[in-house]
């Protein structure tokens, strides 16, 4: 019986106030009997609580859009499918493109929606609607969805960044920021898993460090003094926040080196491979929202898979298959699956119409995403396409209905508006409804 000890406030990092504490100790001896257990029991029962409340997200995002029929919705027997055979999955009945053994292994943990659609085929319009839920608009910036839950979750107390992005886009023109968040809730971004940026360094002792920061406090309470209250609590907030982060010991989440080796090779020694493992670390240390990009190791093309589609698609599915099987039942061995959603997609699919030499264009009428974790319900496989891969002929889901089923996942209301600099009111889903019941 702990339920008395979960009302006392606590924050990300388990931190309860003292009052809080004081209080606590009121509670009846026989009470306190009945629980039998530590005060460092309590913390980590509490902890757990906490987790529930506030679930994480990680996006696998497979930069240029992957081929439904390569992946996770083949159509064996139709002229479209293309040489790629199929193999059998956990899910009886269930059969996925050749090149994912590993996920085949572990799809009975995951669910698949194989009738997305959308109205975008090009890719910077496609991008900005998938990554925002809310279709381009040149008048607005909208921002992309895990600086919306960095802004929704934000933790001024909280070391570590909410949003990290591990990888980086294929084509920088394309990205999608924080938009009208601002800066404050934009990624901190890791080019190369297990290395930090050159500028996140600690360049001196942090007693150092510290001395220097109390010096620039008593001068910005000179200047604060001459009215530029405003402008001096941003900068101290922001000082305040990088100076935590940099004297850390949740900074040691970014150094994989401590990882056994045979689950690195698990996950894969590439850099989405090793990208998985470390949003993994980054999940368990309370970062709410970390994507990792997948665009190749290999060739530059990335998933947009227009030319030579029967050399470079074979080689990306083999550098995403470990990364993703693994990260699933990586989270699934540590008791945080049911705490974190991972999600799998691109921008759009590829058509059906396949080209001598493998490569596919791009298609927005009927593609795939995949869903983990987060309470979604395991071995779902939603939607269908026809014979051809053509078109959707069962359950169509839309980006709203997805946008929306993430914010049931992470405890947020759809319908909540945020106020951007502007004063314009912007909800989290554009359009939302209902979110995708069948797979809860």
């Amino acid at each position: 019986m702990i339920t008395p000890f979960l009302h006392a406030w606590a924050d990300r990092n388990g931190h309860v106030r003292r009052r809080d504490f004081i209080r606590q100790l009121s509670i009846p001896a026989a009470t306190l009997g009945v629980c039998q257990l530590s005060w460092r029991d309590m913390l980590i029962a509490q902890a757990a609580e906490l987790r529930k409340k506030q679930k994480s997200m990680i996006l696998l995002w497979m930069d240029g859009g992957p081929s439904q029929f390569e992946t996770f919705n083949p159509k064996p027997g139709s002229e479209n499918q293309g040489p790629a055979t199929t193999i059998s999955t956990k899910l009886s009945g269930t059969a996925f493109a050749e090149f994912w053994p590993r996920v085949a292994q572990v799809a009975d943990q995951i669910s698949f929606i194989r009738s997305m659609r959308t109205g975008e085929a090009d890719h910077f319009r496609a991008i900005k609607l998938v990554r925002t839920g809310y279709p381009i608009n040149p008048t607005i910036a909208y921002p992309t969805w895990g600086a919306v839950v960095a802004h929704e979750r934000y933790e001024g107390s909280f070391e570590l960044p909410s949003f990290v992005r591990i990888g980086k886009p294929r084509i920088r023109t394309r990205d999608v920021n924080s938009g009208v968040l601002g800066a404050k809730y934009d990624s901190f971004r890791i080019d190369t898993p297990g290395e930090l940026p050159d500028d996140v360094q600690l360049r001196t002792e942090s007693d150092v460090l510290h001395r220097r920061l109390g010096l620039a406090d008593a001068l910005d309470a000179e200047f604060a003094r001459t009215g530029a209250e405003d402008v001096v609590k941003e900068k101290k907030d922001i000082y305040d926040r990088t100076s935590r982060f940099l004297t850390s010991p949740r900074l040691k989440s970014f150094d994989l080196s401590d990882e056994p080796a045979p689950l690195r090779d698990a996950y894969g020694r590439t850099r989405f491979g090793q990208g998985c493992l470390l949003a993994r670390r980054l999940v368990e240390q309370g970062v709410s929202f970390v994507e990792v990009f997948s665009h190749g190791d290999s060739y530059d093309a990335g998933w947009d898979t227009h030319k030579e589609g029967f050399r470079d698609t074979p080689i990306l599915c083999g550098e995403a298959d470990p990364g993703f099987a693994t990260l699933v039942t990586d989270l699934k061995d540590r008791g945080m699956l049911d705490d974190t959603l991972v999600v799998w997609m691109g921008e759009f699919g590829r058509t059906p119409k396949l080209k001598k030499d493998g490569g596919r264009d791009h298609y927005a009428k009927g593609w795939i995403t995949a869903m983990a974790g987060g309470g979604i319900q395991p071995g779902r496989i939603l939607g269908a396409t026809d014979k051809d891969g053509l078109d959707v002929t069962e359950r169509p889901v839309d980006i709203p209905e997805l946008y929306t089923t993430f914010c049931h996942v992470l405890g947020l209301n759809h319908e909540h508006e945020y106020i951007t600099p502007d004063d314009q009111p912007l909800k989290l889903v554009n359009k939302g409804g209902k979110f995708i019941e069948e797979l809860f």
